[in-house]
Protein backbone atom coordinates (compact mmCIF):
# COMPACT_ATOMS: atom_id res chain seq x y z
CA UNK A 1 0.00 0.00 0.00
CA UNK A 2 1.48 2.80 -1.21
CA UNK A 3 1.44 6.49 1.53
CA UNK A 4 0.41 9.70 0.78
CA UNK A 5 2.93 12.15 0.95
CA UNK A 6 3.45 14.76 3.95
CA UNK A 7 2.64 18.40 3.94
CA UNK A 8 6.42 19.16 4.31
CA UNK A 9 7.34 16.87 1.37
CA UNK A 10 4.56 18.42 -1.09
CA UNK A 11 5.72 21.93 0.42
CA UNK A 12 9.20 21.07 -0.45
CA UNK A 13 8.58 19.79 -3.83
CA UNK A 14 6.30 23.24 -4.71
CA UNK A 15 9.71 25.29 -3.43
CA UNK A 16 11.66 23.44 -5.81
CA UNK A 17 9.90 23.85 -8.64
CA UNK A 18 9.64 27.59 -7.87
CA UNK A 19 13.19 27.78 -7.66
CA UNK A 20 13.58 26.40 -10.65
CA UNK A 21 11.40 28.61 -12.58
CA UNK A 22 12.95 32.17 -10.88
CA UNK A 23 16.38 30.58 -12.48
CA UNK A 24 14.89 30.20 -15.92
CA UNK A 25 13.54 33.58 -15.84
CA UNK A 26 16.85 35.10 -14.06
CA UNK A 27 18.96 33.04 -16.55
CA UNK A 28 17.59 33.66 -19.90
CA UNK A 29 18.55 36.50 -22.44
CA UNK A 30 17.47 39.90 -21.83
CA UNK A 31 14.57 41.43 -23.87
CA UNK A 32 15.53 43.26 -27.05
CA UNK A 33 14.36 46.37 -25.77
CA UNK A 34 16.26 45.92 -22.51
CA UNK A 35 19.76 45.31 -24.44
CA UNK A 36 18.81 48.87 -26.89
CA UNK A 37 18.23 51.75 -24.16
CA UNK A 38 20.61 52.15 -21.66
CA UNK A 39 19.12 52.79 -18.15
CA UNK A 40 17.73 56.67 -18.02
CA UNK A 41 18.98 59.23 -15.32
CA UNK A 42 16.01 61.87 -14.70
CA UNK A 43 15.65 65.28 -13.20
CA UNK A 44 12.67 67.10 -12.39
CA UNK A 45 11.95 70.85 -11.45
CA UNK A 46 8.75 72.85 -10.78
CA UNK A 47 8.02 75.98 -12.58
CA UNK A 48 5.52 78.60 -13.89
CA UNK A 49 3.86 77.86 -16.89
CA UNK A 50 4.58 81.12 -19.00
CA UNK A 51 1.34 83.51 -19.75
CA UNK A 52 -0.56 81.61 -16.54
CA UNK A 53 -0.92 81.46 -12.93
CA UNK A 54 -0.30 77.86 -12.89
CA UNK A 55 2.90 75.56 -12.07
CA UNK A 56 3.85 72.57 -13.93
CA UNK A 57 6.60 69.85 -13.45
CA UNK A 58 8.85 69.58 -16.04
CA UNK A 59 10.75 65.97 -16.21
CA UNK A 60 14.27 65.79 -17.88
CA UNK A 61 15.19 62.36 -19.28
CA UNK A 62 19.13 63.19 -19.22
CA UNK A 63 20.04 59.76 -21.37
CA UNK A 64 17.72 60.37 -24.55
CA UNK A 65 17.30 64.39 -24.33
CA UNK A 66 14.08 64.48 -23.48
CA UNK A 67 11.59 66.90 -22.00
CA UNK A 68 8.02 66.35 -20.77
CA UNK A 69 5.39 68.78 -18.67
CA UNK A 70 2.88 67.62 -16.73
CA UNK A 71 0.22 69.47 -14.09
CA UNK A 72 -1.76 68.11 -11.15
CA UNK A 73 -5.52 68.22 -11.37
CA UNK A 74 -6.76 68.93 -7.96
CA UNK A 75 -10.46 68.19 -9.38
CA UNK A 76 -9.68 64.49 -10.73
CA UNK A 77 -6.27 64.36 -8.76
CA UNK A 78 -4.12 63.17 -11.67
CA UNK A 79 -1.63 64.59 -13.60
CA UNK A 80 -2.33 65.83 -16.76
CA UNK A 81 0.43 66.21 -19.41
CA UNK A 82 1.03 69.16 -21.22
CA UNK A 83 3.67 68.37 -23.67
CA UNK A 84 6.20 66.92 -24.84
CA UNK A 85 9.96 68.08 -26.55
CA UNK A 86 12.99 66.79 -28.13
CA UNK A 87 16.20 68.77 -26.51
CA UNK A 88 18.36 67.56 -29.29
CA UNK A 89 16.35 68.07 -31.58
CA UNK A 90 15.77 71.57 -30.70
CA UNK A 91 18.97 72.31 -29.83
CA UNK A 92 20.35 71.48 -33.79
CA UNK A 93 17.35 73.83 -34.61
CA UNK A 94 19.07 76.22 -32.82
CA UNK A 95 22.55 75.99 -33.78
CA UNK A 96 21.29 76.48 -37.54
CA UNK A 97 21.81 79.27 -39.29
CA UNK A 98 19.24 80.97 -39.97
CA UNK A 99 18.56 82.82 -43.41
CA UNK A 100 16.68 86.59 -44.13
Amino acid sequence: MRRRPSTIQLLLAANVAALGALAVVELSAPAAAQVARPRSTYTAVAGAIPGTDNQAIYIVDETTQEVAAVQWDSQTRQLKGLGFRNLSSDSADVARPRSN
